[in-house]
């Protein structure tokens, strides 16, 4: 698309050109035509060959325009830089850069005798590459703008994902916890100081129980009491957590990690069946 545009933007400087050999001098028409000829030739030299010939493609008109310009002797025809410099500013800036100067020095050659025509031709020139710069510039400021709410959005995404992992390898590692502490205590009040001192508790209790009214914890977020229900081999008991805070129960892993921890100790108890041991309690803290 972009050697058709090139393409197109030529062929009607050339076509205006090719009118404007119409009022200069006989003399000067036929060099006139020629280089028309010559600059039209090469651009469609550029546009079948653009692989091959880019280097040709920006510095084509820099030799022809102004040329052609200068020998036409109109003032009007500066304006046939104009859309070039439009069109070489995003993509050879050097092409431009030239052309722009080219452009002055025939504006102040056209116009030295007239002041508010000098200046005014000349704000034209000089606008041509700012607005031609405008459209890429604000296209690129979009970009960096989808770029970063990209950017933003992974964060996001990133740092949910990170909280997951973060928060299941905390549970991991209290799981962990609790079966090498299970492992290396051989009696329940040791294996209960651990888990008091890991987790803040201000002190257990394990009842024991005939029957149970229900297998889900029970939590006391006043008092910051929670109740675990405990199956054992031969009846039933109750740990009791009493929380240093009531506000450590808002933690979802405390509270289902002092769980495991309470339902552990059915490991070391096998039950509590006679009349004497279900009056009994066993209190750590």
């Amino acid at each position: 698309m972009i050697r058709e545009v090139y393409l197109g933007v030529r062929f009607l400087i050339s076509l205006y050109f090719a009118l404007l050999s119409f009022t200069v001098d006989q003399s000067e028409r036929g060099l006139f035509m020629a280089l028309t000829a010559v600059y039209f030739s090469l651009s469609a030299v550029t546009y079948f060959r653009w692989e091959s010939v880019k280097i040709l493609n920006s510095s084509v008109d820099l030799p022809f325009v102004p040329i052609l310009s200068y020998l036409s002797g109109s003032p009007a025809s500066l304006f046939s830089l104009l859309p070039l410099i439009t069109l070489h500013t995003p993509r050879n800036p050097l092409s431009a850069a030239l052309l722009v100067a080219l452009g002055i020095l025939l504006t102040v050659n056209y116009f030295s005798t007239q002041p508010i025509e000098l200046f005014s031709v000349l704000i034209l020139i000089v606008s041509a590459p700012v607005a031609s710069l405008i459209p890429d510039f604000l296209q690129k400021l979009k970009k960096e703008r989808e770029t970063t709410e990209s950017i933003k959005r992974s964060y996001r995404t990133l740092m949910k994902d990170y909280a997951r992992w973060e928060r299941d390898r905390k549970e991991l590692g209290d799981l962990l916890y609790l079966f090498e502490s299970c492992t290396r205590h051989a009696r329940v009040e040791d294996f209960l100081r651990t888990i008091k001192e890991r987790y803040s508790v201000k002190r257990i209790h394990i009842l024991p129980k005939k029957q149970q009214e229900g297998t889900s914890p029970y939590m006391d977020r006043e008092r910051g009491i929670l109740s675990v229900p405990v199956k054992l081999e031969d009846g039933n008991a109750v740990v009791i957590f009493e929380m240093e805070n009531p506000f450590q129960l808002n933690d979802d892993l405390t509270v289902r990690s002092l769980e495991r921890a309470g339902r552990m100790v059915s490991l070391y108890i096998e039950g509590f069946t006679d009349d004497t041991s279900l009056g009994r309690a066993i209190n750590i803290g």
